[in-house]
């Protein structure tokens, strides 16, 4: 174009052309050269008028193109300059542009892009992969996420944020959320933020929509949470989340004037199904029985596992008679409840002690301990049975006394306040056996002798059990060791709390004390009371075993008071069978008792075993369990405790006279 510009000479040969062509016209046709003479100069017209335009563009070019030199001026590419940077421009744009597209394209989330009516404009690859669809689908349709899972999520739906971004007040252009919902058939949990496009002037465009799928991390912290306040073995509430329940509780029954009531649950043998059965059978019995209590309550009332064999339950709006009959519920549950393992066949108790929740209840550390003690004297009432605090009865101003009883006993130790008493335990069939005595320990006042029943509560619940224990043990043998004339028909029994019976170091001390005498391990025998023995049955056997090895005789204790089947025997070699005094007492008058009794003493014989009847209290029993064939006799029929110090001054005509009707028995049997 720059090159006709420049040739001026065109313009000439143009005019030439034109005179040659009117010339010959002119000698045919005047007419058809006007016509041609005018075609011509309208010919000439355009080119001239064409060459003032490429004129007036190269100067335009020109002033435009400052940094050219004269000679890029004067060469034929000088417009090719602004051409070449502005494709190199446009080729930078598009490269951008397809960095972009490549950057868009590979974000994990999904990005989706709507006009000011909800319309998809764009998605990107993450949007069809997360909502199971094409990009054809989208494009154009109305934004739709799916079904919402919870009413909660309602205020996050697209279209109520579309009309809320589009609104000119609105001081936030960002609408951020949490929510769940079904994308066919898939539980989502996604994290939804929805930003506003707006003009420069603020006018609403459209949005942006990017979807996070959160849904482990939202099951990872569901999860947690639901570890933080649950049993990990029971599902149930743990003590973290039932103590915030149990709070507010008593707030609202300080500040509304209702009544809840905290029950608290202590299993009787769970121990003796771990020692037998392992610890899977006891996670078993675990999730059995705390699925077994939440079913006997209400499902707005809250159960919990708050200790190793301790279960919590929290009754809402409820009075005493209620709280009362609930905790007979569970009793009686139990008593028909029976687990079984692996061919074995367990029966568990619960006591259960409750308090109620007023607008006059102490604080809630208090209100735990009243729970507590009711639970306690549940638990030394015998097996499955039931409590409710009350603070004017007489056996929890005691055990709120037991603190200053603690204090007190260990005073008696360190002052030897303590004092043996003995009780005789009698032949009945067999003169040749040997006789017995139990050692019985009393608590020195001014003027009297405290019970066991008064104080052991106290040193079972502090834990002092093995230090009396250990006092009774070495002053009896000390008394014993002075006393040769009885090594060798005399037994003197002394017993053994379930607390010493689990400490080791408590046994070899009696081992090593027996060492430093003189008497013979034979004239004395340890009575393990039966729950106690097999509650730890571990413990049990191997304190046995012990003691049965060095030469000292084993008694079970208050036997047939808390066994489940006779074939725990087997596992604790005892010589005596002390059958609890609750079956001997009305054994006269009570047929069930007469036959639990025959199937004992049955059983003792097939094993090898000698009888102790407990309880006896009239010449009458005495000629019963005679037939019946119970080799010895205790109780207050017999004799009633004595002090140990005072042992030879009571020679009892009683006790002669048993000897001669064991004497009589056997002459007659022989």
């Amino acid at each position: 174009m720059l090159y006709i510009l420049k040739q001026k000479h065109h313009l000439l040969w143009l005019f030439a052309a034109g005179v040659f062509l009117y010339l010959m016209l002119f000698t045919a046709s005047i007419a058809i050269g006007w016509v041609a003479l005018t075609i011509a100069f309208l010919f000439i017209s355009i080119f001239a008028y064409r060459s003032h335009i490429k004129n007036k563009l190269f100067n335009t070019v020109s002033s435009s193109t400052e940094t050219l030199d004269s000679d890029s001026l004067q060469s034929n590419d000088w417009l090719e300059q602004p051409i070449v940077a502005l494709q190199q421009q446009l080729k930078r744009s598009q490269t951008q542009q397809n960095n972009f597209n490549d950057l868009f394209n590979a974000i994990g989330d999904a990005v989706i892009q709507t006009d000011e009516a909800g319309l998809i404009c764009y998605v990107n690859p993450a949007t069809t992969k997360l909502l199971k669809t094409t990009e054809q689908e989208l494009v154009g349709s109305l934004f739709h996420i799916g079904s919402l899972t919870r009413k909660s999520d309602e205020s996050s739906r697209f279209d109520a944020i579309l009309k809320r971004l589009a609104k000119p007040a609105m001081t936030s252009h960002q609408a951020r959320a949490q929510i769940k919902v079904d994308i066919k058939g898939r539980m989502l949990t996604l994290e939804q933020r929805v930003t506003g496009i707006y003009s420069p002037t603020y006018q609403f465009n459209g949005a942006v929509i990017v979807l996070r799928d959160v849904t482990k991390e939202a099951r990872l912290r569901e999860r947690l949470k639901y570890q933080a306040n649950h049993d990990s073995v029971t599902k149930l509430f743990n003590r973290f989340k039932f103590e915030q329940r149990l709070i507010d509780a008593w707030n609202d029954a300080r500040l509304s004037d209702t009544t809840h009531a905290l029950l608290q649950i202590d299993l009787d043998r769970f121990k003796l199904v771990n020692d037998n059965a392992g610890h899977g059978a006891g996670d078993q019995l675990l999730r059995d029985i705390g699925q077994l209590i939440k079913g006997l309550v209400r499902e707005t009332d809250i159960c919990a596992r708050i200790g190793g064999d301790e279960f919590a339950i929290l009754l809402y709006d409820v009075n005493d008679l209620i709280a009362k009959g609930i905790m007979a519920k569970i009793n009686a549950a139990f008593a028909n409840f029976h687990f079984n393992y692996a061919g074995q066949v367990f029966d568990v108790g619960a006591s259960v002690g409750g308090t109620l929740l007023t607008k006059h209840s102490p604080e809630v550390d208090e209100v735990k301990r009243q729970a507590d003690t009711a639970c306690y004297i549940a638990k030394n009432r015998g097996l499955n049975n039931h409590k409710l605090f009350q603070n004017d009865e007489q056996v929890f101003v005691n055990l709120q006394q037991e603190p200053k009883w603690a204090s007190r006993i260990n005073k008696a130790l360190e002052q030897d306040d303590f004092e043996l008493f003995f009780q005789p335990i009698v032949p009945i069939s067999n003169k040749n056996d040997k006789r017995h005595i139990e050692i019985l320990l009393r608590l020195k006042t001014e003027h009297d002798y405290l019970n066991p029943g008064v104080f052991l509560p106290a040193v079972e619940r502090f834990r002092l059990t093995d230090k009396v224990d250990m006092w009774v043990v070495e002053k009896t043998f000390t008394w014993l060791n002075k006393q040769p004339m009885l090594w060798n028909n005399h037994v003197v029994a002394i017993n053994l709390s379930g607390e010493s019976i689990a400490n080791e170091v408590l046994i070899e001390q009696i081992l090593t004390k027996h060492k430093r005498f003189g008497f013979p391990a034979s004239a004395v025998c340890f009575e393990i009371t039966e729950t106690s023995a097999i509650t730890n049955m571990q413990q049990a056997s191997a304190m046995v075993d012990k003691l049965s090895k060095t030469g000292f005789a084993i008694a079970l204790d208050d036997f047939g008071k808390g066994f489940s089947t006779f074939s725990y025997l087997k596992n604790l070699p005892a010589q005596y069978i002390k059958i609890d005094g609750s079956y001997v007492e009305d054994i006269l008058s009570n047929d069930n008792d007469y036959s639990i009794v025959c199937a004992i003493v049955a059983l003792a014989k097939s094993m090898n075993m000698k009888t102790i009847a407990e309880f006896v209290q009239c010449d009458e029993t005495v000629e019963v369990l005679q037939n019946i064939g119970i080799d010895y006799a205790q109780g207050f029929g017999i004799r009633e405790p004595l002090p140990l110090s005072h042992f030879f001054e009571h020679a009892d005509k009683k006790i002669v006279y048993l000897n001669e009707r064991a004497r009589q028995s056997n002459q007659t049997h022989g």
